[in-house]
């Protein structure tokens, strides 16, 4: 077990140590992160400065605001072709909403979930799904492993902290967003954040980047004390995805 000093000062100065970012929103013009071929390029280029060498872009799935198929991603996909930075892989996966469409192109075999056979899942960070622990049973019973995305975003988890860990005893790896060590998102999710790290609780770091704005507050993140702790804990499954 790693053993933290909360008075300690990270040593890290990027992302080099993680090396693989497994969440973000790159396709150009598919949901609510990059609106274009330029503005993917910048912000993979911008990835690059920080010290990633590969990425697994996931842009939504969600019917109802990016009803997003296999073919519409990987024609994203394809545009950013030769056109990437030297040193740079992209692969490609989606942040899969677990809503009906999700089910129909589950049952289908329309998805396409990362190394592992790992589906990157969310839902609504408000209201906790009636049959949330039904539909993490029957996708491992299926097949796949279940990761959730930015567990520390989900408001109604905040008091009751033990359905982390039974999520987690259900076999449910998560997925901490790297912007949540800054109080991007706001102290509290902050707080959350570095409390399940503090636990032992994630499994994956990713970036969820949208737009060129987080590229400058993810530059502050390398510096926090809990990115070491997350980094020297051993437990990270990032570089499991490649």
């Amino acid at each position: 077990m790693f053993f933290f000093n909360r008075s300690s000062k990270s040593k890290y100065t990027d992302f080099s140590s993680i090396g693989i970012d497994m969440h973000s929103h790159l396709i150009p013009g598919v949901d609510d992160g990059a609106k274009d071929v330029q503005d993917s390029i910048q912000l993979i280029s911008g990835l690059k400065e920080l010290g990633f060498q590969h990425l697994i872009t996931t842009p939504h799935t969600l019917q109802d605001i990016h009803p997003n198929t296999s073919e519409t991603l990987k024609d994203g996909h394809s545009k950013l072709e030769g056109k990437l930075p030297d040193g740079i892989t992209l692969n490609l996966s989606s942040e899969y909403y677990l809503d009906e469409q999700f089910q129909n192109q589950l049952n289908e075999g329309g998805i396409m979930p990362l190394h592992g056979n790992r589906l990157l899942v969310e839902f609504s960070q408000i209201s906790r799904p009636h049959d949330l622990e039904e539909v993490f049973f029957d996708l491992g019973i299926k097949g796949y492993q279940v990761v959730l995305a930015h567990p520390e975003r989900y408001l109604f988890f905040h008091k009751q902290f033990d359905y982390y860990k039974r999520i987690k005893e259900m076999g449910v790896e998560l997925q901490v967003n790297a912007l949540s060590f800054t109080e991007h998102y706001g102290k509290h999710i902050k707080a959350i954040a570095e409390k399940l790290i503090e636990k032992d609780m994630i499994d994956f770091i990713g970036t969820d980047i949208h737009h060129v704005r987080h590229l400058d507050s993810l530059k502050k993140v390398p510096t926090s004390k809990h990115f070491a702790k997350l980094v020297e804990s051993g437990l990270l499954k990032n570089r499991e995805l490649i």
